[in-house]
């Protein structure tokens, strides 16, 4: 039973989009809100997409990065708390953890998506150029 877990978690990981979906799919079939149903799957499959892009990295490059992903996270916190605050005076900290957590799903799912393609590309081209 621990090995089907396993299964599932390392497809998630490897597949976040899956993840992603299956959230999307359950919350619009319970709110009938496809809105909100994008949001929620944004927020629960953001920490998928990070080690996601740290295990394409691990693949492509055969280094470990995850503690440059987590300056990066971390940069975008500073950058936002900084405009959050010069824009509203005052940091209203759950709309500020959104739209940090948001962005970085964002950033993230956009990085999956190139390292992806740049990692086939290059794998295609040294199976069939070597």
């Amino acid at each position: 039973m621990s090995s089907f877990f396993v299964f599932i978690l390392a497809t998630m990981i490897s597949i976040p989009f899956l993840a992603w979906y299956g959230v999307y799919i359950v919350t619009v079939k319970w709110t009938k809100q496809k809105g909100k149903a994008v949001r929620l799957a944004a927020d629960t499959s953001t920490l998928l997409f990070i080690l996601s892009v740290h295990f394409l990295i691990l693949a492509i490059w055969g280094k470990s990065m995850f503690w440059f992903l987590i300056l990066i996270v971390l940069a975008i916190a500073i950058v936002f708390t900084i405009l959050h605050y010069r824009s509203h005076e005052e940091v209203e900290f759950l709309k500020l953890m959104k739209g940090i957590w948001r962005f970085t799903f964002f950033l993230f799912c956009s990085a999956y998506v190139v390292l992806f393609i740049y990692g086939m590309i290059s794998y295609l081209l040294s199976a069939f150029l070597a």
